[in-house]
């Protein structure tokens, strides 16, 4: 028998009291990017707080409300630990911060500013670690990228956006009023979020959730998948979960009866 080791990063959460404000900052990071904490490890960190065993439940009761599943918690004994909560944990590192999603009345102002229904990019540092920058991955400014998303999203004058480029490992898109297009490929560690539909006309590697306004009619669609994660409509699956025959083939995602439908595309 082999041991073998391997290295994850984690988000760190560290709750403050009032509790109230502190899950309302989460419901605005959650509205902002509603797959920012889907399938990822979240360390609970109470280190130094002395927090009441009661009040921990209730912050744990709160977490699992918002689907955010703890996986351990660092700084508190596992003797004070009731059953059914996460272990206790140690021994981490600290690491680069992880970019959250803007508060929404922040976006909402850059939306006026930027004329309205454009969708919003951002350069993130998630669990794969920092983002390359823009003249690494590309050649060309995250600024000038920006630019085009806004130029394509006037001309089309309505809800659907075409990105007529990659989608690079960091970026994460959310166009939550409609369908999204990307000529060409997600990349590992890249993030759509569409209100409505997602087309990939490449290979999609990075996490593709779509019908986030609450449309189980959406679908996903790419010509080659090899994702990390799918949504739709809330319901979600990671790689582990999809049918293997798929794998780097064309595909369609859809929901249906409360499950999501891999389906090959001929």
């Amino acid at each position: 028998m082999k041991f073998k080791g391997k290295s994850f990063i984690a988000i760190v959460l560290a709750p403050e009291q009032p509790f109230d404000s502190w899950f309302a900052e989460l419901d605005r990071i959650i509205e902002r990017s509603p797959g920012f904490f889907i399938d990822r490890p979240i360390i609970l960190d109470v280190r130094g707080s002395n927090i009441p065993i009661e009040d921990l439940e209730q912050v744990l009761a709160g977490l699992a409300e918002r689907s955010i599943r703890v996986m351990g918690i660092d700084g508190i004994s596992g003797t004070r630990l009731k059953e059914g909560m996460p272990p206790s944990f140690g021994g981490g590192r600290l690491t680069t911060d992880v970019d959250v999603p803007e508060p929404a009345a922040q976006a909402g102002k850059a939306d006026e500013a930027a004329g309205g229904n454009n969708p919003q990019v951002k350069e993130k540092n998630g669990p794969s670690g920092d983002a390359p920058s823009a003249s690494e991955a590309n050649g060309h400014s995250f600024a000038k990228s920006l630019d085009e998303l806004e130029r394509e999203s006037a001309r089309q004058g309505d809800s659907s956006i075409v990105i007529s480029d990659h989608v690079r490992s960091g970026q994460s898109i959310l166009h939550p009023d409609g369908d999204v297009t990307v000529i060409g490929s997600v990349s590992s560690g890249a993030e759509i979020i569409a209100g409505g539909s997602i087309h990939i006309y490449g290979t999609l590697r990075g996490r593709a959730l779509a019908g986030v306004a609450g449309k189980d009619n959406a679908r996903i669609f790419c010509t080659k998948l090899d994702a990390e994660l799918v949504s739709i409509n809330g319901l979600y699956k990671v790689a582990d979960d999809f049918d293997g025959t798929l794998r780097n083939s064309p595909a369609q995602i859809r929901f249906e009866n409360e499950t999501l439908v891999f389906e090959g595309l001929s």
